[in-house]
């Protein structure tokens, strides 16, 4: 039962208001703790049900993480050092992270990458040479992509 300030008052309840939560899209463990701690759970019983969770299959840290990496490239545009540095937050851990991220298909990554220089090189209003890519760099760096691939994109595109 919820009760007024909209708390979760018995562990039942709770377990269940998680899976509802959980039914609704992809969420991380960290995610789920934290809005059991919210809804007044105690961090001991938001362990139990984050780990329930898990073994019937709510939660799947893997089955997140992939679905992260794949939205974040193909609507956010970001590269792999943000959406790595996202997902540390989100105290995922660095295997299951290096295991999405080698998922992306590099062929696309790149043209992805492509795109956004395009994107940015049009609105860029400066003539000075070396004004401008250091605004695609920035821009590019901002997005997450690698200094490694940024330069191999500039050559790419004369820049």
């Amino acid at each position: 039962m919820i009760n007024k300030k909209n708390q979760v008052s018995t562990f039942e309840d709770a377990l269940q208001y998680a899976e509802k939560y959980c039914s609704l899209q992809e969420r991380c463990p960290k995610d789920v703790r934290c809005k059991l701690r919210d809804k007044g759970i105690s961090e001991e019983d938001a362990k139990k049900i984050v780990s329930k969770l898990i073994k019937t299959n709510f939660i799947s840290e893997e089955r997140y993480t992939e679905l992260y990496v794949r939205s974040k490239i193909h609507q956010s545009h970001w590269g792999r050092i943000k959406i790595k540095n996202m997902l540390s937050a989100k105290q995922i851990s660095k295997n299951t992270i290096n295991k999405a991220l080698a998922k992306i298909d590099e062929k696309e990554y790149r043209e992805i990458l492509n795109m956004l220089l395009q994107r940015k090189l049009n609105n860029i209003k400066t003539e000075d040479e070396y004004q401008k890519k250091y605004q695609l760099r920035y821009y590019l760096s901002s997005h997450g992509f690698e200094n490694e691939l940024i330069e191999e994109c500039f050559e790419e595109n004369n820049i």
